[in-house]
């Protein structure tokens, strides 16, 4: 939603309030009396957050270009991994000290960053129509597959909400999407092939990601007896794999080939889940597990991104990497389901194994989005 606004509006004014939401969640969640407003509150919370990966790639996309923008796209992401591979040690920590709510919380800081980021966020208004209709159909859609993704811990009631959305929204998307060609889903986007491919690389992706971070502290807690502190220094490693991969990704993207790049650290995911998963139960491969997966998912969003900037003209440049991330993250549930449900048939280091069948999809979605730039490096056309 946040990157179509920021097509019409400009980056800054859907940036602040993107950050301002997410804090004011975060507030309200942490301070919560009960769990209706704990819930009422990370929704807050949810819906702001969804702002601010989109933007900051639309910063990068609308103020550097060329190699510049890889490597910036390389920093980025280093960030991202960094954070997000050592999320569990920091967040452990502050709960000891300070209790739950304070990690709760952690999102507040954000507002601190208004001040020095916003200025870099270009304040251009190219004007146009909001198609609300569309982005509530499409809004939805993922809160269907998100609650269908997550029925099996959720039970059954979100389950069929879930299937009942989906039912109703999805037809219905179809039929907006097909009169609206220039809607919340423009047919310049979704008619792109290399933005659907970099869309289905980015599920992959973040989906084998998300598994190995799920699996990875159990194993290592339920057949090594790691203390949750080991496990999160444990993680630190990974997260630097994903840090400097990212960096390197930015670097090497210098020379164009964003989806050979791309297809190189999904094999590499591919790669190191499957000896994590049927390694024997070595600590040391299930930590490589989460290495190789990082890089893979915070080196192919760097190549990925950046791809995608070539891929979509400057009034459709948001819309088109909002949708990169929006599925990006539906992998993310795709992951934890997938794993949740094989591990309820297989012991849990069988299902992380099986569980490289998701990048393993997106290596074959790349290696051919590969060949059709091989052929034709221009941006693709799109089809209506």
């Amino acid at each position: 939603m946040f990157g179509r606004v920021a097509d019409i509006f400009g980056l800054r004014r859907p940036l602040v309030v993107g950050v301002l939401v997410m804090a004011l969640g975060a507030a309200i969640a942490a301070s919560a009396p009960s769990l209706p407003v704990l819930l009422g509150g990370r929704v807050l919370q949810g819906i702001g957050s969804g702002a601010v990966p989109v933007l900051a790639n639309g910063i990068v996309a609308a103020r550097w270009t060329g190699p510049a923008r890889s490597a910036v796209f390389g920093s980025l992401f280093a960030v991202v991994s960094a954070v997000s591979g050592a999320g569990p040690i920091i967040g452990g920590g502050v709960e000891t000290l300070l209790g739950w709510r304070w990690v709760i919380a952690i999102p507040v800081v954000a507002v601190l960053l208004i001040r020095p980021i916003v200025p870099l966020a270009p304040d251009t208004v190219r004007g146009g129509s909001f198609d609300a209709r569309g982005a509530a159909l499409v809004s939805a859609l993922v809160s269907g597959v998100m609650l269908l993704l997550q029925a099996p811990t959720a039970g059954a009631a979100a389950g069929m909400v879930g299937a009942c959305l989906l039912l109703v929204s999805l037809p219905l998307l179809w039929v907006h999407t097909r009169r609206a060609a220039d809607g919340f889903l423009p047919h310049a986007v979704i008619g792109n092939p290399a933005i659907r491919a970099c869309s289905i690389g980015g599920l992959t992706l973040l989906g084998g990601y998300f598994a190995a971070l799920l699996a990875v502290p159990s194993l290592l807690a339920e057949t090594q007896g790691w203390s949750s502190l080991g496990i999160g220094l444990a993680m630190l490693p990974a997260a630097a794999a994903g840090a400097v991969g990212s960096r390197v990704v930015g670097r090497l993207l210098a020379g164009g080939g964003h989806f050979r790049t791309a297809s190189a650290v999904a094999a590499g995911s591919v790669a190191t889940l499957l000896l994590a998963g049927f390694g024997g139960g070595s600590p040391w491969l299930l930590v490589l597990g989460v290495a190789g997966a990082s890089i893979g998912f915070s080196g192919g969003s760097v190549a990925l991104n950046d791809r995608v900037t070539l891929a979509a003209d400057d009034s459709t440049l948001g819309v088109a990497l909002g949708m990169v991330n929006m599925v990006q993250f539906v992998g993310g549930a795709i992951g934890t389901a997938l794993l949740g449900g094989l591990s309820g048939l297989v012991p849990l280091h069988t299902a992380l194994g099986l569980a490289a069948v998701l990048p393993t999809i997106g290596l074959a979605v790349l290696v051919r989005a590969a060949r059709r730039d091989a052929t034709d490096p221009s941006p693709a056309p799109a089809s209506t």
